[in-house]
């Protein structure tokens, strides 16, 4: 095959190598079934805990009856640096409103995401689920992603990102869920229902 052949042949193929993660940055935020199917059994550890400290592992759902504030984020995520700090804020606000936010790592290695967390968060209690745990069932598009749940533990919002529109509204979504008694199911992309 001539040169010029071959060189357009690759060429060619270009576009589709370039499709793969256009295709994956644009994949659906959880459906709220799905994402209420997930939360309500899968266990999370605290990071640092013991493995026989019985008070290192709950369900989301012993969380019932709280806003919740469910952030998934890695020790690798350039974002997450910016977030963890303002989400250890967030908590100290809504644990007055009898709301909890729940900072979940994905990483991988759980000594990463706790080298982490004392850097960017000192004293902010974080867990970890690892990239096989609810990270993977809810097929989460991006990093670092929040979920707030209202008192009936149903997504109420849902989004990526971690600029300081994202965590207002983030904030703006858990203050509106903690000020009522249960907001509607579902929600869109970085869109409260």
């Amino acid at each position: 095959m001539p040169r010029s052949r071959r060189l357009l042949s690759m060429l060619a193929l270009v576009p589709a190598l370039v499709a793969v993660p256009q295709a994956r940055a644009a994949a659906p935020a959880p459906s709220p079934e799905t994402t209420t199917a997930a939360l309500s059994t899968h266990t999370l550890r605290r990071l640092g805990a013991t493995p026989n400290d019985p008070s290192s592992e709950f369900t989301l759902s012993s969380l019932r009856g709280r806003v919740v504030v469910l952030n998934f984020w890695a020790s690798w995520c350039g974002p997450c640096r910016k977030e963890l700090p303002q989400l250890r804020a967030l908590a100290a606000s809504l644990a007055a409103a009898g709301g909890r936010v729940v900072a979940v790592s994905i990483d991988v290695d759980p000594r990463n995401a706790a080298d982490f967390a004392q850097r960017f968060a000192p004293g902010f209690t974080v867990f970890h689920d690892g990239p096989d745990g609810l990270a993977r069932s809810l097929d989460l598009p991006a990093l670092p992603y929040t979920l707030v749940l209202d008192r009936e533990g149903r997504m109420v919002w849902s989004g990526g990102g971690g600029d300081s529109a994202t965590l207002a509204k983030i904030a703006s979504a858990a203050e509106r869920a903690a000020g009522s008694r249960g907001l509607a199911d579902g929600a869109t992309e970085g869109t409260p229902r």
